[in-house]
């Protein structure tokens, strides 16, 4: 029996008991107040060695608090769920010398110009890209490839800090008067890949696909964070030949990244271009958020934390699952920036499976951000092979059905044109 540390912000605190049924003496648990008060255990401390509350994983002084608390227990593995606790835990084990995901892998999946740059070393399709330390830096790449033109943090997830300059004039705007070093030092610069937006979800062992259930989503997270669109995602069926290109694309940039150690979950976005090419986004070795884990636990009888944190442990969970089974999806409404007027209470669509509703009627919102909130959500089970006629149709409905007054956007103006408003094409 080992001492694992755990770290952890997903409301999956119930669940490590049933993953780990020695919790009480081989778990050092440390997560978030949310975290804690969503699991429902009246006592947590009774189910688990040591609990160690944190307001996030974000500060990096937290890391010797860490390590203070690894000496203290004896911690012989470290666990962790969240994108943020990636890096920070690989530098724990190499601090202690504990088996699991090292400092050069961690930085492979978290750092995006390294990732973008090992995948284009072994000749898979990635967007032209560039580190930019400063503005002429980026006035250059910008001026080589052409806009619309992508800024994002080297090392964040779910879109977040991402600036999508459409013009020159978008470039000049959100620069301003800050220096070079405020804003853009250091920064992935990308140009833009247009097409549909694609995600593979499951697990790797040894950095071998396992498990791994592509979807559709209409948006990539930017657009839902620019413009307050539905976060949306359906399983593609077994018969879409898209399926099976999909996860041999994910194995072939799992192959050009350092392997992560034992079975471990993963998360990785494609664009499929109107080249038909599949160009990757970005891969994590986490699970991925909204409800997906939620979704392909119902579906696939593996919950992809559950997973992925007894690999970490040096264990392993069933993978046996049904290949002839249901397609389910989800969608996570944002609010816009505006007053919401009206929202739905319930949707009487067929396949729905939950509908819930936390938007306030004649609350003013400022529209969506990379990590919500919501002002509602649904699941609903796919029933067709057209996968995007069905996310379509939940869309519309949504649409036609909530009030916003005075919406507005805060996206530059050269990027608002990306968004596309006829009803019967998609954007990435």
């Amino acid at each position: 029996m080992s001492r694992l540390l755990v770290l952890t912000n997903k409301p999956i605190v119930h669940r490590l008991p049933e993953w780990f049924p020695n919790s009480r003496s081989e778990v050092v648990l440390v997560s978030t107040p949310a975290a804690l008060a969503a699991s429902g255990l009246d006592n947590p401390d009774a189910h688990f060695r040591h609990v160690h509350s944190v307001s996030g994983f974000a500060d990096p002084s937290l890391e010797e608090e860490l390590f203070q608390l690894c000496r203290q227990f004896g911690v012989e593995r470290i666990l962790s769920t969240g994108e943020r606790e990636v890096l920070p835990a690989a530098r724990l084990r190499e601090r202690l010398g504990l088996p699991g995901i090292d400092v050069p892998t961690a930085t492979a999946f978290r750092d995006k110009f390294v990732m973008k740059s090992l995948v284009a070393a072994a000749g898979l399709p990635v967007a032209p890209m560039r580190r930019v330390d400063d503005v002429a830096a980026l006035r250059d790449f910008a001026a080589e490839v052409g806009y619309p033109v992508l800024v994002k943090p080297l090392d964040r997830g779910g879109s977040a800090g991402i600036q999508v300059l459409g013009d020159a004039d978008d470039l000049e705007a959100v620069i301003g008067g800050r220096g070079a070093a405020a804003w853009c030092a250091p920064m992935l610069a990308e140009a833009w890949i247009a097409g549909d937006f694609y995600q593979v979800n499951g697990l790797m062992d040894d950095g071998v696909v396992v498990l791994g259930q592509p979807c559709y989503n209409p948006y990539s997270d930017w657009f839902t964070v620019a413009f307050s669109v539905p976060a949306m995602s359906g399983m593609l069926p077994e018969t879409d030949p898209l399926a099976v290109r999909l996860r041999a694309a994910t194995g072939q940039v799992l192959a050009a990244l350092p392997p992560v150690p034992g079975v471990c979950a993963f998360h990785a976005e494609f664009f499929h271009t109107p080249e038909d090419r599949l160009v990757l986004g970005e891969i994590a070795c986490r699970a991925g958020g909204a409800d997906i884990v939620n979704i392909h636990e119902a579906v696939l009888g593996v919950n992809l934390h559950g997973a992925s944190l007894l690999g970490q442990a040096g264990r392993r969970a069933p993978l046996h699952y049904a290949t002839e089974r249901s397609r389910q999806g989800f969608a996570y409404f944002p609010p816009a920036r505006g007053v919401l007027r009206d929202i739905p209470v319930r949707c009487p669509l067929p396949n729905v499976l939950t509908y819930s509703v936390t938007g306030e009627c004649g609350r003013s919102y400022g529209g969506a951000d990379a990590r919500g909130p919501t002002v509602a959500k649904m699941t609903f089970t796919l029933s067709t092979s057209d996968v995007r006629a069905e996310l379509r149709q939940i869309e519309q409905w949504w649409e036609r059905n909530t009030v916003w007054e005075n919406r507005t956007s805060a996206v530059p103006n050269g990027a608002a044109r990306l968004l596309q408003p006829a009803p019967d094409e998609e954007v990435c």
